[in-house]
């Protein structure tokens, strides 16, 4: 039994900070935000939330009617932050940092984004301003709460596990040598706290592991364990259960892992001539290829080298059982590309010979997977059965990830991609972790694993369940035909696919879907749904393609999104989502549009009117929009039943995220000869930008007779 001994200094007495409320205030200046509003930062409930829409830092600015004496305050944010609360007599004060103005806390918050400050002597204030910058994770800058509070002597302790999804329940349950965070709360008159940081820790068959605790090795059955919280007279035991998970289907096998490029480099390094995170041409870099030799030793494997199609080395290895060694091979860099191969001669007991060469190019963008323990010893005793030519998770992440580059290489679009996307992607980095350890730097173990590290372009984490069980997602299933045709995600995780597109930076083209309930119109006193609109009905999104829930191949939209950043290493973030995520939806847009509308005979609709209505927020979905009330733009169609703008129609700031997406209008085209609907999405002044129409772009529109629509 292991039995780890106090690591953190007994704390003095705790006490809890119990909100004081703000009283009337009024917001003078604030970060715009994408969810929820300032006022929802100071209203004492911490789950609601105000949230910028990846803007960091962020402010908010309050006026008191009068002076408000403050001892403490609380704030609690998303993930690391750095904090600045800043007060004065008037708004001017606080502008100029003059008369009355005060700095009074300038820290950081814990790693769970809470911070409860004293101030060394009370202050007083009737301006109060809170800066804050995200330190981790993506710039969506959350902030739940931020509020004057007293102290009280804590009365009451409780420890309690913290699941590594927001969505998850607490398990009691952990994996032989899996990893357990934790927090202690005080309480207090009805409120509580977070003094993880301010209470002594112990466990028994449990070791400190980084933010949190690693169990003891179970080899069969289960054994208890338990972590203990202390302060003073205060304590609090939280017990678990840690469990060994049978091992089945144990096979002999010698087969390539990843292969990675060395030296890393961050994909934002310095531009040494080939762009951002490239080295320069004619650097020495280090290929180096991961061997693995599963339940049996291997001497003398032989290994080759080729390099577009020419043998450039060779040798051998000696391979421990279920120890990684790896093969290097040093080159040149050359930024146009080499069509790199590395394989292997394995022995004649070699279980499968399908994961025994990988071929991939050298300028190709880098990958990284981090897998827990319990997901790989998933895939090792199960790939196989669900496709014969996998082992690992490793052979399972190269077959999706050839998937993903066939689906890049038929991308042709004449004026896009003629010769398909220019990009390709690799597996340059596997991190195997504990179960549960992920994410290693804040946020979600899938999209975030390790947020501290950016030598890859694109990452994702595998993680097993809250209670160390893997997911039915990750179960053997029946499939024939193409692995491009609803496959199970053991076989190919389409949907990965997907989610490091968002990655990359791309956005869901579903968002420009349309829904019946999002249209609150009436014309002449008639709703247009169930009139000119039939009552159940889906305007779906033009380019229905990977980001539009056909992840079978990349359409053009996406194609063009791919093709203006080609050859760029990540930027912004190489994790869902990016900074620069959409960006190119408010910059790539036509300097001038038209639109000519002809009715359903093809003859002009000369001197119609046009009514347009731009899409208004709906915070409680995903892409949210409601279009409803008057029209935004009242227009006229000219004889030739054109209609054209200096700029677009749509609004100057195009959103597109959860609570909001602006980037469709709902046309009306009023005639003598009836009303007409029209849908217009952004998605065609993007491609109309990237075939080189940017100065001028006219849409010809055929108009649908009711009830029905163009688009």
């Amino acid at each position: 039994m292991l039995v780890l001994a106090s690591l953190v200094a007994l704390a003095p007495p705790l006490w809890v900070p119990l909100p004081e409320p703000w009283g009337p205030t009024r917001v003078l200046r604030a970060t715009r935000s994408d969810l929820g509003g300032p006022a929802l930062a100071l209203d004492g409930d911490p789950s609601t939330l105000y949230r910028t829409p990846s803007v960091n830092p962020a402010e908010i600015v309050v006026e008191l009617p009068k002076p408000k004496e403050v001892r403490a305050f609380r704030v609690l944010v998303a993930d690391r932050s750095r904090v600045v609360i800043e007060c004065a007599d008037s708004a001017e004060e606080l502008a100029t940092k003059s008369g009355g103005y005060r700095l009074l806390v300038d820290a950081r918050t814990n790693d769970r984004g809470e911070l409860v400050a004293e101030l060394g002597q009370a202050a007083r204030g009737r301006v109060f301003r809170l800066w804050t910058r995200r330190l981790e994770g993506d710039d969506y800058v959350h902030v739940f709460d931020w509020h004057p509070v007293r102290r009280a002597p804590a009365e009451s302790l409780r420890i309690m596990r913290v699941p590594n999804r927001p969505e998850w329940q607490p398990s009691d349950r952990v994996a032989s040598e899996g990893i357990v965070r934790v927090r202690a709360f005080a309480s207090a008159q009805g409120a509580e706290s977070d003094v993880t940081d301010r209470v002594r820790w112990s466990g028994v068959g449990f070791r400190r592991w980084r933010d949190g605790w690693q169990a003891k090795r179970v080899e069969e059955g289960s054994e208890k364990a338990s972590l203990v919280a202390t302060a003073g007279p205060l304590k609090a035991t939280l017990e678990l259960t840690v469990f060994a998970y049978p091992r089945l289907h144990r096979r002999t096998d010698v087969g390539v892992l990843h292969i990675e490029r060395l030296p890393r480099m961050d994909y934002d390094a310095p531009d040494r001539g080939n762009g951002p995170g490239w080295p320069a041409e004619g650097e020495r870099v280090v290929w180096r290829a991961w061997v693995v030799s599963h339940h049996r030793p291997a001497r003398d494997v032989r290994y080759r080298w080729t390099v577009d199609g020419r043998t450039v080395a060779e040798g051998a290895l000696n391979l421990v059982a279920d120890r990684w060694v790896h093969a290097d091979l040093t080159r040149r860099w050359k930024q146009s590309g080499e069509t790199i191969r590395f394989e292997i001669l394995p022995p004649e007991w070699d279980a499968n010979p399908g994961n025994n060469a990988r071929e991939f190019r050298s300028n190709a963008l880098a990958v990284g997977f981090w897998v827990d323990q319990r997901i790989w010893d998933h895939f090792l005793d199960n790939q196989h059965l669900q496709n014969p030519n996998n082992e690992t998770f490793a052979d399972w992440a190269w077959f999706v990830l050839d998937l993903w580059n066939g689906l890049m290489a038929a991308a042709r679009y004449p004026s896009i991609s003629p010769g398909g996307l220019s990009d390709r992607v690799r597996l340059d980095r596997l991190v195997v972790v504990p179960t549960l350890a992920l994410p290693l730097s804040g946020g979600l173990p899938s999209n975030n694993p390790d947020n501290s590290d950016k030598t890859v372009d694109l990452a994702w984490g595998f993680s097993a369940e809250a209670d160390s069980s893997v997911s039915d997602y990750w179960a053997v299933k029946p499939h024939q035909g193409s692995p491009l045709k609803n496959p199970p995600p053991f076989l190919a995780d389409l949907a990965l696919i997907h989610e490091l597109h968002h990655a990359r930076y791309h956005i869901d083209s579903y968002g420009f879907d349309v829904h019946p309930n999002q249209i609150r119109v009436q014309v002449d006193g008639k709703p247009l749904v169930g009139g000119l609109l039939p009552d159940r009905f889906v305007r779906y999104q033009k380019y229905p393609g990977m980001m539009g829930g056909d992840y079978s191949t990349i359409d053009e939209y996406v194609a063009g999104v791919w093709q203006r950043v080609a050859g760029k290493r990540a930027r912004g973030g190489n994790t869902n989502s990016p900074s620069v995520i959409g960006e190119w939806l408010k910059t790539d847009l036509p300097r001038r549009t038209a639109w000519r509308f002809l009715l359903p005979d093809g003859t002009p609709a000369s001197g119609a009117r046009l009514w347009i209505w731009r899409a208004q927020p709906d915070p409680s979905a995903w892409y949210g929009k409601r279009f409803e009330g008057d029209p935004d733009l009242r227009l006229r169609l000219d004889a030739d039943g054109r209609v054209a703008f200096d700029g677009t129609p749509f609004p100057k700031e195009i959103r597109h995220t959860f609570g909001e997406a602006n980037t469709v209008l709902l046309f009306l085209v009023r005639t003598p000869k009836g009303d007409f609907v029209h849908f217009q999405e952004i998605s065609d002044l993007n491609l109309a930008y990237w075939k080189g129409r940017r100065d001028y772009a006219e849409f010809e529109v055929r108009l649908v007779p009711p009830p029905g629509f163009s688009q």
